[in-house]
């Protein structure tokens, strides 16, 4: 719906009727196979930061500091097992706890500065609030190598 101004009236232009009952019957295997599927925003994914250090020491303090290697370890310890519920959750298809395990991940990950994480999260949540169950499946994918990889960079920077 868009607006269409002319000189002397405003008047409500609705978009054409195929495009509106295209969009609301395709479903998860349509949308992927037009290329608006995980495959779109797969190089955002990959483009984003695996940590974003400026991030993390605003919430934790230096890599010197015992808050620091608290957070870090205690981050660490749970990553697992937060991926591992998104997965069992999707697996299940009880999307409300999928949703749940997706926002709390994603929380976690901003405070933690894993700006791949956090997108790879926030991508899955957005698309099970939108229904599309199979698409966040394939996202979710996703979330073991970022989670390994979020993992070995935190390892090293806590190292020194």
């Amino acid at each position: 719906m868009s607006l269409n101004a002319k000189p002397a009236a405003w008047t409500l232009r609705l978009p054409p009727a195929r495009h509106a009952t295209a969009s609301a019957d395709m479903d998860d295997r349509d949308i992927s196979a037009a290329g608006q599927g995980p495959r779109r925003y797969r190089a955002r994914i990959s483009a984003a930061l695996v940590l974003d250090r400026n991030r993390l020491q605003e919430s934790t303090g230096t890599p010197q500091s015992w808050r620091f290697h608290d957070f870090v370890s205690t981050f660490q310890l749970m990553l697992p097992h937060r991926v591992e519920k998104i997965h069992q959750a999707l697996a299940a298809g009880d999307w409300e706890d999928a949703r749940i395990a997706a926002q709390s991940l994603s929380w976690s990950a901003a405070k933690a500065g894993a700006c791949r994480l956090e997108l790879i999260a926030d991508l899955i949540d957005a698309d099970l609030q939108s229904g599309r169950n199979a698409r966040a499946r394939e996202t979710a994918c996703l979330l073991q190598g970022a989670a390994t990889e979020l993992a070995t960079t935190l390892t090293r920077l806590s190292a020194g």
